[in-house]
């Protein structure tokens, strides 16, 4: 084994690139679903709500969506921004527990494509 040695003030910016590149990969994949489209049921499911309540919604502007031959559809990042915009106050925590169970369930549903360009 071969120790090297560098200068703390080196050893501190690769380490800060490194940081940086790490919290640079961990935002991609925060935000990697919110483009992803889903129907009327899979968000009546996720969110626990009667499709009467989504309609409700989306009458009153509160959730952004498209409509497609009589279809209405959804973006992940357009649910996020109406959850946000209705938030009275919750942890990180809680915010982190809700986005993992979130991912987990559109990932039993759906094969993701694995490379994003």
């Amino acid at each position: 084994m071969k120790i090297i040695t560098i200068e703390e003030e080196a050893w501190q910016q690769l380490n800060s690139r490194i940081n940086a590149i790490a919290d640079y990969l961990k935002r991609l994949d925060d935000r990697s679903y919110d483009d992803l489209w889903v129907n009327n049921h899979e968000v009546c499911q996720y969110l626990h709500i009667s499709e009467k309540t989504l309609w409700r919604m989306r009458t009153k502007g509160e959730i952004a969506y498209s409509k497609i031959y009589g279809q209405y559809f959804y973006t992940i990042g357009a649910i996020k921004d109406m959850l946000n915009a209705n938030a009275i106050q919750s942890s990180d925590e809680f915010v982190q527990e809700l986005m993992a169970k979130g991912k987990s369930y559109i990932e039993k549903g759906r094969k993701l494509k694995a490379d994003k360009k």
